[in-house]
């Protein structure tokens, strides 16, 4: 795996996940390993401290000129205020803007979180608001709706699926197809939404499927953040793969998901380098090399294991501009938003009365608001 021996392009990871404060040397020097120069921070929902963009903002500050974040939304709304999310929700873009934010991050598709969480269709009029609100805007969303196809196979989902609690063809969970109805007539009705659907919206085997989405709806876009079954399903139908990127050379953007080990499974061994090395190498592979390459997964986490064979489709130097950087910079900015110190304290505020809120109407959970107290307490001394 020789990084030297791909392009020296600059590059932008769309999706990268910072689970704690902890891991920013780490992180920093990861990506400096991997050529990554400027990164985009994608905050999910953290059951104990309710948000992860503190830490965000926090590594951001830091590395004011190198970092986006994508902060994510207040899903306790879900359970306080189930009938006004929408408003809530319009009121948290605005909060996140002003924070410094660059744009939003959506989990909510994932069928885990429509079956953990209290989540009303997209569709619905409830969430009418937060949709105008994005759309008016424009603001843009990395947003993770379902999952790959096969976790609603029993005869297809991979172990590590059953292991994650990710089959979800048992009836417990949400139809992928349902999803993709409600998501369909959200932007029916909001054609200007400004979203990066994650991990090419798991559609790399419908490719003519997601061609009409595209021409329907020009402001949509994909990234390219590995599911390792979107790169099986590449190398088998090579020809179409790469006419399919040339025709829509700018609706598609790199992401790897580095970090997603760390905040799923194990916080304490950090970000690890060799998986992150994994998930770049097979990305810009794909995208760089007209031939087959071997990925050695060593069982890492969601990528397979064993020796993995899968080919690339060779792409020239002005398409890879545009997936590595320049897709990203249209959507977002060239340069990350500034931070607000006066809204993050806020923010931080914020949060740590929620937590207290929740601790007191769920005292059999865990909660933590220390990160959030830190955050605030860095924010004060600017």
């Amino acid at each position: 795996m020789k990084l030297e021996e791909l392009s020296q392009l600059s590059i932008i990871d769309c999706h990268i996940h910072y689970p704690h404060l902890m891991m920013m040397k780490d992180l920093i020097h990861t990506c400096d390993q991997l050529r990554i120069e400027r990164l985009n921070i994608v905050c999910t929902p953290d059951q104990q401290r309710l948000s992860l963009v503190p830490d965000a903002l926090h590594l951001k500050a830091h590395y004011p000129d190198r970092v986006y974040v994508f902060g994510g939304l207040d899903i306790s709304a879900y359970f306080r205020q189930p009938e006004a999310i929408g408003h809530i929700f319009s009121e948290n873009v605005d909060q996140l803007l002003a924070a410094g934010c660059d744009g939003i991050k959506m989990i909510e598709g994932k069928p885990m979180l429509r079956k953990d969480l209290p989540i009303p269709p997209f569709n619905s009029e409830v969430f009418a608001p937060y949709w105008q609100k994005l759309e008016d805007t424009q603001t843009p969303v990395i947003f993770h709706v379902n999952d790959p196809e096969e976790f609603w196979d029993a005869n297809l989902a991979p172990a590590w699926a059953f292991e994650r609690g990710w089959f979800y063809g048992d009836g417990k969970f949400i139809n992928n197809e349902e999803q993709y109805t409600e998501i369909e007539n959200i932007l029916s009705r909001h054609p200007r939404l400004k979203i990066i659907f994650a991990h090419f919206y798991f559609l790399s085997k419908q490719l003519p499927r997601l061609s009409a989405l595209f021409d329907r709806f020009p402001n949509i876009c994909v990234d390219l953040t590995p599911g390792i079954e979107m790169y099986h399903n590449f190398s088998h139908n090579l020809e179409a793969v790469r006419d399919f990127f040339i025709k829509y050379q700018d609706r598609i953007l790199f992401g790897t998901d580095i970090g997603a080990r760390a905040l799923l499974v194990s916080p304490e061994n950090g970000i690890q380098k060799n998986e992150s090395l994994s998930r770049v190498f097979i990305v810009r592979n794909f995208l760089e090399e007209e031939k087959e390459f071997h990925l050695t997964a060593n069982n890492g986490f969601l990528m397979g294991s064993g020796d993995i064979q899968f080919h690339g489709i060779g792409l020239p130097q002005d398409i890879l501009k545009k997936i590595y950087a320049l897709n990203f910079e249209r959507l977002t900015g060239a340069s990350p938003r500034p931070l607000n110190p006066g809204a993050i304290i806020g923010m931080c505020s914020q949060i740590e009365g929620m937590l207290q809120f929740l601790a007191q109407t769920q005292p059999e959970r865990e909660h933590d608001s220390s990160i959030a107290q830190t955050v605030r307490a860095y924010f004060e001394t600017m």
